[in-house]
């Protein structure tokens, strides 16, 4: 990856003088002595200004990523980035947590994990391990990873479609916040439905971007070039996947993730009657009155 930086005679949008790099133990330092930007705006020239990065031990770090050459000619100053080699993708820690196997013969499913195995374990605690317990949800003995996590069952029907497979579900679970008013752990409940459409055909996107306002007409227009029901259409791009016929089964564990994240919210209380906390001291007053 390179970066090139016009001089003050190449681009008459974004002029730069005096620019110099040096190096100082434990930091570096980068230096722009003026700076003028715009065409028919101009602004008096700043002082100089020194942008400081510590590095630890490695001294030479801007070194290692970046160096500079002035070619006379054309008066450019390029920074080039040296990538030390492509970055294997790991995969996704959520994944495998759901999956759901092409089976005609049944329609409905009961599938269990837990927030750890969706990758959600900073929402995973024992204020909401507790919750999830008086509500009746325990992990199965199905789920081999991280059996003492916070529960997440999910309920799904199918139904088929040409061509097609819908799947309408709700999520129950149970997630741990922090309390809007004292600032103590709190649980969420979680009931959320959701919808899946996979198609044996590649998903195409459409021409026109969906922000999620549909006007009169609009709503058929949309769902009959893209060759679906008024109801699926209503479904999110992101909620429509591949699933071709040769396929036995398909992950669905990151939509039940990303659908679990949304429920995460600011107005979480630990109990209705909290009282809060002082904004001064940080007395809770759930626990003691404020010392006057």
């Amino acid at each position: 990856m390179s970066l090139v930086i016009p001089s003050t005679t190449s681009s008459p949008f974004l002029q730069f003088s005096g620019w110099s790099f040096y190096n100082s133990n434990p930091q570096q330092k980068f230096t722009c002595n003026s700076f003028t930007r715009l065409r028919h705006r101009m602004i008096s020239r700043c002082k100089t200004r020194h942008f400081c990065a510590p590095f630890g031990n490695e001294s030479s770090v801007v070194h290692k990523y970046a160096t500079r050459s002035t070619n006379e000619g054309s008066g450019v100053i390029s920074l080039d980035w040296d990538d030390d080699g492509e970055i294997e993708d790991a995969g996704s820690p959520w994944e495998g947590a759901v999956i759901y196997k092409r089976n005609a013969s049944i329609l409905h499913l009961e599938y269990c994990t837990t927030l750890e195995r969706l990758g959600l374990g900073n929402l995973s605690t024992d204020v909401s391990k507790s919750r999830a317990a008086v509500m009746g949800l325990r992990v199965t003995k199905a789920v081999k990873d991280y059996p003492n996590g916070t529960p997440v069952q999910i309920s799904i029907d199918v139904a088929r479609k040409k061509k097609k497979l819908r799947l309408d579900g709700i999520i129950k679970t149970v997630i741990g916040l922090l309390c809007n008013r004292c600032c103590m752990p709190s649980a969420e409940s979680v009931f959320s439905e959701f919808s899946l459409l996979l198609s044996e055909e590649p998903i195409v996107e459409p021409e026109t971007i969906d922000l999620g306002v549909i006007f009169g007409e609009d709503k058929i227009t949309t769902s009959g070039d893209r060759g679906l029901d008024d109801d699926d259409a209503l479904i999110d791009l992101d909620d429509q996947l591949y699933f071709p016929p040769e396929e036995k089964h398909i992950d669905i564990s990151k939509n039940i993730r990303d659908r679990v994240h949304l429920e995460i919210t600011m107005n979480s209380v630990c109990d209705p009657g909290c009282k809060g906390m002082c904004l001064k001291c940080g007395q809770n007053f759930n626990t003691g009155k404020l010392q006057l």
